[in-house]
């Protein structure tokens, strides 16, 4: 027989129907527990209701080439900055004291985790379209609009929660917008203040630097250079004057020195009477002659030399004369008693002999001109003497005058060489003033450019003219739980049993070694029975069906009772849940579809 090859038998419809009917009490019992547990459990979970406020972002009504906003930042970001500032502790706690959200959960001081469920339950989504720029190919995702959501488990409270977000949404985003748009305004009224104080100073230091150096400024070295040359033009003509100022009066003074300042005076007889020079002359070639001859004491000698003394005044050359006519007296009267003790060619009379002569010599050799010679203080009457002295005297005037004037004008000289030397230092200082100053300027003007327009752009948030949010969909009443799914769990739980129930099936058949039916022999003895007796039902196994039947239907009756009192009691009545089921199947389409 084992070697007799088993021809292999597939089931067929009926068989499975006779193995549903066999195994069906634990079938049911596994699918009627799976599917009440879900069903507890779909109803046990709390109802969490959720209320929904849409807020539209409408553009700036004036265009932005107009007036451009200072308000930055994409508006996703400003819509998550506002809702960080939302849910910070302070405003939720403050939400929660307003609406009385979880007021035991407040009364028991609870009140971080109070916070925790309530940020939570916020929701924030935005709604975005694509949408094509002109300026920019292709297409880019612009945010049009936002929703605010709370989830709670009431709906009164997810409603006003909703709500309340709503306002503090739009209300936040006017103020913020509104103190942006000041304080960018502020900080350029603050820049603008402190760019018109440094003009201030860079103005003043500009005009000190300008009066400090106003002669060396670079826009004067043209002016600076062309008083250089006429300066240097000036000093050389200067020169050539005093040269000619220098020969005319060597010529005036020649001329003068020859010239008697007393005109001819002539006697009754018509002879000339001699000049005070010409007189000293002829005195001293008397005196000389009467020295050698008498004594110093001998009165032709003291009347010579006395008329000597008062011809030859104070002037230069008379003192010299007078000083040779003392020495000449002394060193004669010095020989004359040497002659008395020695003999004539003892050397100290060969000494004072020699003396004499030269001293003699010196003062022949004296000519002393008429102007030299004092004339008992009378004044010229010459007029050829006095012209010429005049026209010596505007000489010796004119010439100090052109050597003042060449001072002053080589003085000038200096000034302009020295300013024409610092103009590139003084120049690069300038600059850098002047670059400076140029600078603030321009920075300054462009500042209060950007201020108007801040002023204009604080004016349009203002009077609600930019940007802004505003309310289209208002928090509606939520009239059903949005979560949870109970008929979806209900469902996925049906599913479930059933998977289950066949899974028993599955699990008894495997388990059963009972040879059931024509499979059973051919997997026993590896041949087709030659006839199959149907297995024949007496009055024990009908008795013992129809108690399995009852023990199954009192258990479910017992597990389905015991359900819908725990629903009642610690769910919801059911008369209520039966209510709501009504109310939400007859609700009228519009609130359907708000939903």
């Amino acid at each position: 027989m084992n070697n007799i090859a088993v021809p292999q038998m597939t089931m067929d419809f009926g068989e499975y129907i006779d193995i549903l009917r066999r195994r069906k009490f634990p079938f049911l019992i596994t699918f009627f527990l799976i599917l009440l547990t879900g069903i507890l459990i779909a109803y046990t979970l709390p109802s969490v209701y959720r209320s929904e406020a849409t807020i539209v972002i409408e553009r700036q009504e004036i265009p932005q080439n107009l007036v451009a906003t200072t308000v930055t930042g994409y508006v996703q970001e400003r819509i998550q900055g506002i809702k960080q500032r939302l849910v910070t502790y302070n405003n939720i706690v403050d939400i929660e004291k307003k609406l009385n959200i979880f007021p035991a959960m407040r009364n028991a001081g609870d009140i971080s985790e109070m916070v925790t469920l309530i940020k939570e339950g916020i929701a924030v989504e935005m709604v975005d379209i694509k949408a094509s720029d002109s300026q920019r190919p292709g297409q880019t995702t612009a945010t049009i609009a936002f929703t605010v959501s709370y989830s709670a488990s009431s709906a009164e409270i997810a409603q006003k929660v909703t709500a309340e977000l709503a306002d503090r949404y739009l209300l936040e985003n006017k103020q913020a917008r509104s103190a942006q748009a000041a304080e960018v305004s502020g900080f350029l009224d603050v820049e603008a203040d402190r760019l018109r104080n440094e003009i201030v100073k860079l103005e003043k230091s500009l005009a000190l630097f300008k009066q400090d150096k106003i002669s060396e400024l670079p826009e004067l070295m043209q002016v600076n250079m062309r008083l250089y040359e006429k300066t240097e033009g000036q000093i050389e003509s200067t020169r050539e004057r005093i040269l000619k100022l220098e020969d005319a009066r060597t010529a005036l003074e020649s001329e003068l020195s020859l010239t008697d300042p007393r005109k001819e005076v002539k006697t009754d007889e018509g002879k000339v009477i001699q000049s005070p020079g010409e007189r000293l002359n002829v005195l001293i070639a008397d005196f000389l002659q009467s020295s050698a001859r008498y004594t110093s004491s001998h009165p032709d000698v003291v009347r010579l030399r006395r008329e000597i003394q008062i011809l030859g005044g104070q002037s230069n050359q008379a003192a010299k004369v007078n000083q040779l006519v003392a020495k000449i007296t002394q060193l004669r009267n010095q020989l004359q008693e040497s002659r008395q003790k020695y003999a004539a060619d003892h050397p100290d009379i060969l000494r004072l002999e020699k003396s004499i002569s030269s001293v003699e010599n010196g003062l022949r050799n004296v000519q002393l001109s008429s102007s030299e010679v004092r004339r008992y203080n009378v004044a010229p009457d010459n007029p050829r003497y006095v012209a010429l002295k005049t026209q010596l005297d505007a000489t010796h005037s004119n010439l100090k005058e052109q050597r003042a004037n060449l001072s002053k004008y080589q003085q000038k000289l200096a000034e302009y060489e020295k300013r024409l030397f610092q103009t590139p230092v003084v120049e690069r200082d300038y600059k850098s003033l002047t670059r400076d100053y140029a600078n603030a300027q321009k920075k300054y003007s462009e500042l209060r450019d950007k201020q108007i327009q801040a002023r204009l752009a604080e004016q349009v948030e203002a009077g609600e003219k930019g940007e802004r949010f505003v309310l289209a969909g208002q928090a509606y009443y939520p009239t059903s739980p949005d979560s949870p799914n109970r008929l979806g769990i209900v469902l996925l739980a049906g599913l479930l049993a059933f998977s289950g129930g066949l899974g028993s099936i599955a699990t008894a058949e495997f388990k059963d070694k009972s040879v059931r039916g024509r499979r059973g022999i051919m997997n026993i003895f590896g041949t087709m029975p030659i006839v199959v007796i149907p297995y024949i039902e007496n009055t024990a196994d009908r008795s013992r069906k129809l108690k399995k039947r009852i023990m199954f239907l009192v258990i479910f009756l017992v597990v389905l009772g015991v359900l819908l009192l725990g629903i009642h009691t610690y769910i919801e009545p059911l008369d209520t849940l039966w209510t709501q089921e009504i109310a939400t199947s007859e609700a009228p389409a519009e609130v359907q579809n708000e939903k």
